[in-house]
């Protein structure tokens, strides 16, 4: 293990996420005590980003194959998929971004990956056999955190956003009015489009493709009023459709330390009208990953 690996027991803060904490406050936003499961249901099929492996289940061990073991018997498995399938989180290092001398975006040059302050690391200086050497999800500390419901399809008055819709800053606060919700500092936004009834449906297609989201002006706007922790019931968070610059995961992940919740299931706090809540995220400690799958839950 690296000398700056994280060790079982370490907790950081990690972009803009701080070592979490249930403090009053967040106490004070559970009313009822019910919990909302905020996970899809992983199972072959499931859509998987681009080349990335997608899910599979192989039975290694069935019951009654060991039988020396009587009158006990066991089964086991073995699953495999990219981290970034069904209900998952992003680490830092997941995306980087090009620039050039001056510091630009550009199409060549060299990746930059987040910094915070410090000075600039360099992607091709950042990973290793074991995987990715800086921010990897092992560092990510769990989040208890409050959080926010942003139901842009409610707003808009229909069941799904049409395929590439760009949210924007209107969106953002009409749905805000709408609820009488708040954004303020600390605060993760977790995104409604209603494009989980795509995946729901078993159109994995019309789930991948065109995806509506977060545009970087509405993704600058939550910036400025406190967001810590964006979310999505997509594949993606931001509108997604060619050219595919991931121009808002550059902007939250590489520029300002926010990461993402994808292919989350959102449905049933719309339905209740549930806007504000305590989430909690909890991150696999896999060392040089880029991600993690999680079960997120909402407390209210």
């Amino acid at each position: 293990m690296p000398e700056d690996a994280p060790r079982p027991g370490d907790l950081q803060p990690y972009g803009k996420l701080p070592i979490p904490r249930l403090t009053p406050d967040l106490l004070a936003l559970i009313r009822t005590g019910e919990i909302y499961s905020l996970s899809v249901v992983y199972a072959p099929g499931i859509p998987a980003p681009g080349p990335l492996a997608p899910f599979t289940l192989v039975p290694a061990i069935r019951h009654g194959d060991e039988p020396g073991l009587a009158p006990a018997s066991y089964a086991a498995e073995v699953i495999s998929m990219s981290a970034h399938v069904g209900t998952h989180i992003d680490a830092l290092c997941h995306i980087g971004e090009w620039r050039d001398e001056a510091g630009a975006p550009a199409t060549e040059g060299r990746v930059h990956l987040y910094c915070g302050d410090g000075d600039p690391i360099y992607a091709d200086r950042s990973a290793g056999r074991g995987g990715q050497t800086h921010l990897s999800i092992a560092d990510m500390p769990p989040i208890v955190t409050r959080a926010v419901l942003l139901d842009i399809a409610g707003y808009q008055g229909v069941d799904m956003l049409p395929p590439a819709y760009v949210i924007t800053p209107e969106d953002v606060e009409g749905a805000l009015a709408r609820q009488g919700s708040e954004v303020r500092p600390g605060t993760a936004v977790l995104v409604r489009t209603g494009f989980y009834q795509h995946l729901a449906a078993g159109d994995a297609a019309a789930y991948k493709d065109n995806i509506a989201g977060l545009g970087l002006e509405a993704a600058r706007r939550l910036l400025e009023l406190g967001m810590t922790l964006a979310g999505a019931d997509n594949m993606t968070v931001e509108a997604f459709y060619p050219p595919y610059d991931h121009a808002v995961h550059r902007l939250l992940l590489v520029h300002n330390g926010v990461t993402h919740l994808e292919n989350l299931y959102l449905e049933a706090l719309a339905e209740a009208r549930v806007y504000e809540f305590v989430l909690i995220v909890t991150p696999l400690r896999l060392q040089g990953a880029t991600g993690s799958w999680v079960h997120p839950i909402a407390i209210v």
